[in-house]
């Protein structure tokens, strides 16, 4: 199943008070859950050293590496790295050795399995016309729901738990992209240019600050540009070329 905007639908963006109205388009956002320990691990996060620490700190922002989770291994100066899909991004770190602590990167199978049931959830809840659902997204263990319009259905949504994830319904603000194609910079670069236009969501702050990366292909010449949205502030805040096409993450 193909999950970065084509096939089945989902959203990438989570908004405050707000909700993205998405047309089209519905996208899954995982974020990490740190320092949760697996089986055989300490949660001894102060006893990693600072250039392990940091390294970790580094991939979590990393959207291309998908991390779901981590967890430390004292004994045996291991840090087990979960991610929602191995991707050669991220199985280059696998076995990486830095201050003699070694990365173990393995698929987040267990985080999958959930992610699947509460997306069949949601998808049999947007097919209620009354809760007017346009979109969502699952992060660590709370579901943001996009809605057209509050409505009594979906408000009763607000607060609920969903197989241990809590629901938090919010109402629309513009797409991501739409907002960057409206930016005056972005639309003198493009100008009577063929291009394809993709999203991914690059940092959520919790309510505060929503980042979300808006890919924009350049069919000739070869280029892309990425524009950098403030999904709260409705603005673009960053813009970032390359003299090429450049993989665009799936989650």
């Amino acid at each position: 199943m193909k999950k970065a905007f084509t096939g089945k639908r989902k959203v990438l963006i989570i908004g405050i008070v707000f909700v993205i109205a998405i047309v089209g388009i519905m996208a899954t956002l995982i974020v990490k859950q740190p320092n949760e320990v697996g089986k055989g691990a300490e949660n001894t996060e102060n006893e990693i050293p600072p250039e392990v620490k940091s390294e970790i700190e580094r991939l979590l922002l990393e959207p291309e590496i998908h991390i779901t989770r981590w967890s430390v291994n004292t004994a045996e100066k291991r840090v087990d790295i979960f991610v929602y899909k191995l991707t050669p991004e991220n199985e280059r770190l696998n076995g990486k050795i830095i201050d003699g602590w070694t990365m173990n990167i393995s698929e987040d199978i267990e985080f999958k399995r959930e992610v699947e049931k509460l997306d069949a959830e949601l998808e049999r809840l947007k097919e209620k016309p009354e809760m007017e659902i346009c979109g969502w997204v699952i992060s660590n263990k709370r579901v943001d729901i996009f809605v057209d319009n509050l409505t009594p259905e979906n408000q009763q949504l607000n607060g609920k738990m969903i197989d241990g994830w809590k629901v938090h319904v919010w109402k629309s603000l513009l797409p991501p992209k739409e907002v960057a194609l409206s930016d005056p910079r972005i639309k003198e670069k493009i100008e009577g240019k063929e291009y394809e236009v993709k999203e991914h969501t690059r940092k959520a702050s919790g309510d505060k600050e929503i980042l979300v990366d808006v890919y924009i292909r350049i069919k000739e010449p070869k280029k892309t540009i990425i524009a950098t949205v403030d999904v709260v502030k409705q603005e673009v805040i960053g813009i970032n070329e390359t003299n090429s096409w450049i993989s665009i993450p799936e989650r």
